[in-house]
């Protein structure tokens, strides 16, 4: 069973969480109910969308960011347009590229340790619901 919140309307889109069983999801739909995209929480857009949603400053740019998204997908741009934009695309991640910090080998191999242990616990955890299930 999920519940769904009534949402927050950005201009003429509404952004909704719906808390599933497994997963949340955060859906924005177009307020005439002909367009929506979801992310899960664990696609890195989920935690962005959250954030960009609840700061009350930062609302034009998610509708900035959600009308892109909405006229990229219904629209059949030429090439010199397809061009421009994955140059503006790759632009940008060589910017955002700058701005992060290496991981060092160390802090590398402890992030994997820590998950590796993490789906040893989560196994383990399986494994004991499977095992209460045949008793």
């Amino acid at each position: 069973m999920s519940k769904k919140t009534n949402g927050i309307q950005v201009g003429n889109f509404i952004v909704t969480r719906d808390n599933g069983s497994e997963h949340d999801w955060i859906s924005i739909k177009a307020v005439s109910g002909f367009w929506s995209m979801r992310f899960r929480d664990d696609n890195g857009m989920f935690s962005r969308i959250r954030e960009l949603t609840n700061n009350k400053e930062l609302r034009e740019y998610l509708e900035t960011w959600i009308k892109v998204c909405f006229l990229i997908s219904n629209a059949t741009p030429d090439v010199k347009f397809m061009e421009e934009f994955f140059k503006s695309y790759s632009d940008l991640t060589e910017r955002l590229r700058g701005l992060q910090q290496p991981v060092s080998p160390e802090d590398d191999a402890k992030i994997l340790e820590e998950e590796r242990n993490m789906n040893s616990i989560k196994e383990g955890i399986k494994e004991e619901h499977k095992n209460e299930g045949t008793d």
